[in-house]
């Protein structure tokens, strides 16, 4: 399914970023390029510099990152469009990719087809955008379910199959699956049911075309006091794609809405910026984003953070620590 995915033939090349011990790496590069006998070139390193030369001095055609990686490399110095111009087809994976970040990265790279994926350690392949699929569904999907699996969208309360466009838990199966983790039947039996579904614990719609997209995960979802669900990914979404912002968390404090923000500030002072000048622009971005947003998930108040977040060791922000917004 991977390999036909991306029409791959003995004459591809890829550039694999993603470490092997991943199911990214192992399933949809190495594994998927054996059977098409094409060539696989791993980098030094993942320093954007590395996948650039590694990109350019093999003429790779295929590229397969997280949407984070392909962000850097664009906004690397040692980035020129020519150095890549050999790469026909990138595959994102591992994280959401943003509209406005899949528009930039298309600006950049215009000659590159990307697709994007989704899966678990647990399944994957589960969907992925093809070759004819449209600009519409490669933005704000994940495409359809791979041919080898099922998918359902189930009421995280009523425990009913939604109907198309209603959001509820993502429900996989196939012979992709796992048996089961590792001498922990326990674990195993909690996240696949009794009718061999396994409960992904990400929110999602399914459409009437059969096309997914994911809203953000069960456990990150806020509910307000009216029974308004928020979906928080969403906001972090659009306010990571403003002026100056780095990195963003939603989170919600005595029934409103709080955005703690990490702010870009190496490109602010590179600006002229100081921190009075940062604090503006940030509550310039609050009032504009409250503009494409309904009233109930409109942000209330903006925090600035002057460190990163702390990180997972998949590069996931610990949501859990920041909670509370103090200040």
């Amino acid at each position: 399914v991977s390999r036909e995915s991306q029409q791959l033939t003995e004459d591809d090349r890829l550039c694999q970023a993603p470490p092997l011990f991943h199911i990214f790496g192992l399933v949809f590069g190495l594994l998927s390029f054996l059977l098409a006998d094409a060539k696989v070139y791993l980098p030094e390193s993942i320093h954007s510099s590395d996948l650039i030369r590694t990109i350019e001095e093999n003429r790779c055609t295929v590229y397969h990152a997280v949407p984070t990686m392909i962000l850097m490399l664009l906004e690397s110095s040692d980035f020129k469009p020519e150095k890549v111009a050999s790469v026909r087809c990138s595959m994102l994976a591992g994280a959401p990719t943003s509209p406005a970040q899949m528009k930039h990265m298309q600006e950049m790279m215009p000659g590159n087809h990307f697709m994007q994926v989704y899966g678990l350690s647990e399944i994957a392949p589960a969907t992925i955008t093809e070759y004819g699929d449209t600009q519409e569904h490669l933005l704000d999907t994940v495409g359809k379910p791979v041919i080898c699996c099922e998918l359902m969208i189930r009421d995280i309360n009523t425990v009913k199959e939604c109907a198309p466009g209603e959001v509820g838990e993502i429900l996989i199966k196939g012979f992709n699956m796992m048996l089961g983790y590792y001498k922990n039947p326990e674990a195993t039996a909690q996240i696949i049911d009794a009718n061999g579904w396994l409960h992904t614990g990400d929110l999602g719609t399914l459409d009437e075309e059969g096309y997914v997209t994911v809203r953000g995960r069960s456990k990150n979802l806020l509910l307000t006091s009216s029974g308004q669900n928020i979906y928080p990914e969403e906001i972090e979404s659009k306010l990571n794609n403003m002026p100056y912002v780095s990195e963003s968390l939603i989170v919600l404090q005595h029934e409103k809405l709080v955005a703690l923000i990490y702010p870009d500030f190496d490109d602010a002072f590179a600006h002229g910026l100081q921190q009075t000048d940062i604090q503006k622009v940030m509550e310039q971005n609050r009032i504009e984003l409250n503009q494409q947003l309904p009233n109930y998930s409109q942000i209330s108040k903006i925090k600035i953070h002057f460190e990163e977040f702390e990180k997972t060791a998949k590069k996931s922000i610990k949501r859990f620590m920041y909670q509370e917004a103090k200040g």
